[in-house]
């Protein structure tokens, strides 16, 4: 009998397969999720579960029956009791497109399902029962392996030696593992305060740390969601910054390994401002003045010092460590505005007189205008 176009479609839906690994995980919310997906888009997915899933009420078959016993005379006689065969045909025939349907859910999940795995579905009449029953036999596994994972995520602080690109994959292929063996054990939102939490103390990613601690607190005071992308998106930036993104160190191998014939590989170095992840590492326990000069307020850095101060009473090396210095850290001692800096009393105190002279002027013209009017 050739098949209809409606019985050949459900025939080429192929979810994906249920697989188990060695140590006890499965696959089964990836197979859950997706066949959602494609069930959905089939048109299937009704016979299964979700607000569409309106089941029709069949009576539960009650065959009829033949007894004997004794009538009012006391005569032996034989009884026969009827059944709801009729009314169960009736509903039967109400809902054969849904029952059809069904069939063609229940066939389309039993193929997704290991051979040796068939039996969890022997006594399951409905594509509905098949669903729960692969539910309850695949979810308490992956829930020990979901909580054993996110164990590993609170626990994975990146320390001073370790490569913080590293530990940033290690982190983010953790939490898909988490996603796919139980996704609602850690939520987004948990997931970005423990990126934050466990980062680098570095104090070359202090910059860093510090801005998402702050839109962290400015996000949970707003009620707004803060997710994990913007993290790892930040974190990316950053290794970029420093020069220790993969790609990055992967052009300063190539640089040092060129092999060109004008190359002279006893004087050859990397490219200027490319660092690989190991020598960042060796570098973090440094001084804690190493500076990102790139991004910090210099003001003036050309200004002289006033007056008879000389350049040479103040070491352009020294670091400024003024507690009552309110300009931006990194800047040294002969470019501070401070008492005790080399332009002391120079930016400061002219910025004042202006502001005092601006201020008097302003008085001065409206008086005369006040004059005028009268």
């Amino acid at each position: 009998m050739e098949l209809t176009d409606e019985a050949k479609d459900w025939k080429h839906i192929i979810l994906t397969p249920i697989k188990e690994a060695d140590d006890g995980s499965n696959n089964y919310n990836e197979f859950k999720r997706k066949s959602m997906f494609e069930l959905n888009a089939a048109g299937y997915w009704k016979y299964i579960d979700g607000v569409d899933y309106n089941p029709p009420q069949i009576p539960i078959l009650q065959p009829t029956r033949e007894m004997r016993g004794l009538d009012l005379a006391g005569n032996p006689s034989t009884f026969r009791i009827p059944g709801n065969e009729a009314k169960v045909q009736a509903a039967r025939d109400k809902a054969k497109g849904w029952l059809e349907g069904d069939k063609k859910a229940l066939a389309i999940i039993v193929r997704a399902v290991p051979v040796e795995k068939l039996y969890l579905l022997e006594e399951c009449t409905s594509a509905h029962a098949a669903w729960k029953a692969l539910k309850n036999e695949y979810e308490p596994t992956n829930t020990l392996s979901a909580l054993t994972i996110m164990q590993q995520i609170i626990g994975n602080q990146c320390k001073l030696e370790d490569n913080p690109v590293a530990w940033l994959e290690v982190m983010v292929r953790l939490y898909g593992r988490l996603r796919d063996a139980n996704p609602k054990m850690m939520s987004d939102w948990d997931f970005a305060k423990h990126l934050i939490t466990l980062m680098t103390q570095d104090e070359n990613w202090r910059y860093c740390r510090d801005e998402l601690r702050n839109k962290l607190r400015v996000a949970k005071i707003a009620g707004r969601i803060f997710s994990s992308q913007s993290v790892v998106r930040r974190l990316k930036d950053e290794e970029v910054e420093l020069g220790i993104a993969p790609y990055i160190a992967s052009l300063n191998t190539i640089m040092t390994s060129s092999k060109g014939k004008n190359v002279d590989r006893a004087n050859h170095q990397a490219a200027p401002g490319v660092y690989t992840a190991n020598e960042f590492v060796n570098n973090a326990s440094g001084s804690r003045y190493l500076q990102r000069d790139d991004r910090k307020f210099k003001p003036y850095p050309n200004q002289k010092p006033p007056g008879n101060r000389s350049s040479s009473t103040f070491n352009s090396s020294l670091i400024c460590e003024n507690p009552f210095c309110v300009f931006a850290q990194g800047h040294t001692i002969d470019n501070c505005f401070v008492y005790g800096g080399g332009k002391a009393e120079t930016y400061i105190y002219r910025r004042m007189l202006e502001s005092l002279h601006d201020e008097g002027m302003f008085w001065k013209e409206l008086e005369e205008e006040d004059q005028q009017v009268e």
